[in-house]
């Protein structure tokens, strides 16, 4: 019991003691590195929305395809109903829809149907039942 007690008085203080010198420096560390790390995620988190709108507005419409464009790195989602252009997913003006596709292989465009089809399936737990 008494080693026990005397183990956790040891770890207190080495608690306090490493908490005092690294302290502010992990604080300043937070700090910095907290900003990146929610844009990254507010990007990644958009990107996934943007896809998802399109897949959803593209199943709504006749003979529905998307085609995905990158531009300064950034995925476009165009939403097609047959040979036409409906919109893009995040919103672009029209004005720069020739520029996106210029260089883009109209061929590669994908019908909503496969896309709804292929949405990842979460895997669930396998469950143990007692006996």
């Amino acid at each position: 019991m008494a080693g026990g007690a005397s183990g956790q008085g040891r770890l207190a203080k080495n608690l306090v003691k490493y908490g005092v010198r690294y302290g502010p420096l992990v604080v300043e560390a937070v700090r910095h590195g907290r900003e990146p790390a929610q844009q990254a995620v507010q990007a990644a988190w958009a990107k996934r929305s943007a896809r998802r709108k399109a897949v959803e507005h593209a199943l709504t419409v006749r003979d529905g395809s998307l085609l995905k464009v990158i531009k300064d790195g950034q995925a476009i989602f165009f939403v097609f109903s047959g040979d036409a252009i409906v919109t893009t997913y995040p919103a672009v003006p029209q004005s720069a829809y020739p520029e996106l596709l210029r260089h883009a292989d109209l061929d590669r465009r994908e019908s909503a149907a496969t896309l709804a089809a292929r949405r990842p399936k979460l895997p669930l737990p396998k469950v143990r039942r007692k006996r």
